[in-house]
């Protein structure tokens, strides 16, 4: 994901993605299709039935969401200036209350009702304590639609739809759009968004292959194999030859496998962005309604898939369509996309800290009391950032936990004698630079720290060596699979990470600081110094 990430932000930055929803801006977009009022009952479930073979359920409580139609119309009402949504209520329990409450304020309402039906709902009964879907209600009359009404809603069609820019259509399959508003719709439409779902109302029976003409269609895999009787072979094959056979864009959406967009004559993949899903319910009107926008200004095929996927992964994570997705929420979820190295990296940084050995941190910090209490003298060394951490600490113990106290501790940080430290590498070797000066210092039960990412560094390991034959306690700072002095030294503090710079980032956290706090504790060291005081407030 990282390299397809990284590609898309080469070609699309922050600010083209900001100047895309700019352009969007002016667009009067038509929106046709099926109200679905969603009704999520969340239940308790108690167990078998005593008396019956059933699921026995307590209520907890319900929530009420716009889905359907409505929901794409909210979905594109964020980023253009006028939406006309064209639908059916029914002539009883139609709901228009509701409906008319739920669109966003430049959303217009063009309804028409079908006798003999209800507006359609669909309820669903939810495990509240796991979110899972038990099973589904539909209150719906998905016979197709009195002759009459179908000439009224093509008239209307043939007269209002040259008014839009794009036209965005969602044919659940429930009675409404037939054959005569399918060829009024392609005939009208400057450019055509489709949706063509197979659902269990209506089958199977509702096929892309209903419509001749269209500019992008969505669809998942059974929607594409159902209508041309390919039902084992890839997938991809089966896009690409529809695609070349009729010309026209589609995009596959396949879950958590992501999706593939097929235009000008290529296929184009694109990764699922998120891990975690909170309900598919409403996650794919919103990759429609965004992919159909970018389809339409025909900036690049790369981008369509891409921005499919963000609203889609926003939607996942919201339960059902209780929230739309807007301008706001693409920018917040594509810039944290775009940041996707810095996600990573501290991802590496959290496992690798959950994964340390608490036992053998709390056992470094009983060393270092050790040698405080009975006056030996700490020793710390490492090479370049590990060198870097190595002065740090030293300075944590001479000031930071010392500072104020009768007793203090002594350390001395092997890397801060400069002259003698490249006298050693001139002269002798820079594999020595450790170990000689400690032949000038080292008494018996004094303490050793060596520092290394890998635990290979040779001057490290002499060094190490040699502190064990004069009789001092040794502890290794390593990463990686923790080297040579991980296997010497009697204590290591072991940052299992392949990855140098998480590996010193893990050594300066729990060197300087964690074993600083505790430290500071045991010694009840409240003592700061006055100028630091008045620095921090």
């Amino acid at each position: 994901m990282e390299e397809y990430i990284q590609k898309i932000k080469a070609k699309f930055s922050m600010r083209d993605i900001e100047e895309l929803f700019h352009k969007l801006q002016p667009l009067k977009v038509m929106v046709i299709g099926d109200i679905i009022i969603d009704e999520y009952c969340f239940v308790y479930p108690k167990g078998r039935a005593i008396k019956d073979p059933m699921l026995s359920t307590e209520f907890k409580y319900e929530e009420v969401y716009a889905g359907g139609i409505l929901a794409v119309a909210n979905h594109l009402s964020s980023f253009v200036s006028s939406i006309k949504l064209v639908t059916l209520i029914g002539d009883r329990e139609n709901r228009l209350d509701f409906v008319q409450k739920s669109l966003a304020s430049n959303v217009q309402l063009n309804s028409f009702t079908k006798k003999d039906s209800p507006t359609i709902v669909k309820r669903r009964y939810i495990d509240s304590h796991r979110n899972n879907k038990l099973f589904k209600v539909e209150y719906i009359n998905d016979h197709p639609i009195e002759e009459e009404l179908s000439i009224e809603i093509v008239n209307f069609l043939n007269q209002d739809m040259p008014n839009y820019d794009l036209v965005v259509v969602c044919d659940f399959g429930h009675g409404f759009i037939n054959e005569a508003i399918r060829r009024k719709i392609e005939e009208k439409a400057k450019f055509l968004a489709l949706n063509v779902q197979t659902n269990s109302a209506n089958s199977g029976y509702n096929q892309f292959t209903l419509y001749h003409k269209f500019d992008l269609i969505t669809l998942n895999e059974d929607e594409l194999r159902t209508p041309v009787n390919r039902r084992f072979e890839d997938s991809s094959q089966i896009l690409l030859d529809v695609h070349k056979k009729t010309g026209q864009s589609m995009l596959l959406t396949k879950g958590k496998a992501g999706n593939i967009y097929a235009s000008g004559g290529k296929l184009i993949s694109a990764p699922a962005l998120i891990n975690s899903v909170k309900d598919v319910v409403g996650a794919g009107d919103a990759l429609f309604s965004m992919a159909s926008l970018i389809a339409y200004l025909k900036v690049g095929d790369e981008l369509v898939p891409f921005m499919g996927n963000c609203a889609g992964a926003i939607a996942a994570n919201i339960m059902g369509n209780k929230e739309s997705i807007n301008k706001e929420k693409m920018v917040s979820f594509i810039g944290n996309v775009y940041k996707i190295e810095i996600t990573k990296y501290l991802n590496s940084v959290n496992d690798t800290l959950s994964n340390m050995s608490i036992e053998n941190i709390d056992a470094f910090t009983s060393l270092l009391m050790e040698a405080y209490n009975n006056d030996k003298t700490i020793y710390i060394f490492g090479n370049g950032g590990s060198a870097a951490t190595a002065s740090h600490f030293c300075g944590d113990l001479i000031k930071g936990v010392s500072y104020g106290l009768n007793k203090r501790f002594r350390a001395i940080c092997l890397n801060d004698n400069m002259p003698t430290l490249m006298a050693i590498a001139n002269d002798i070797s820079y594999d020595d630079i450790f170990v000689e000066q400690l032949k000038n210092f080292l008494n018996k039960d004094d303490l050793v720290i060596g520092i290394s990412g890998s635990g290979n560094s040779i001057n490290i390991v002499k060094a190490m060596e040699y502190a064990n034959q004069a009789g001092a306690k040794t502890v290794a700072i390593c990463g990686y699979k923790g080297g040579k002095i991980k296997d010497i030294s009697h204590l290591a503090i072991h940052a299992s990470v392949n990855d140098m710079e998480v590996s010193e980032d893990i050594h300066q956290l729990i060197l300087t600081h964690c074993v600083k706090r505790i430290i500071t504790k045991e010694l009840n060291n409240t003592n700061l110094g006055d100028e630091y005081v008045k620095r921090v407030g």
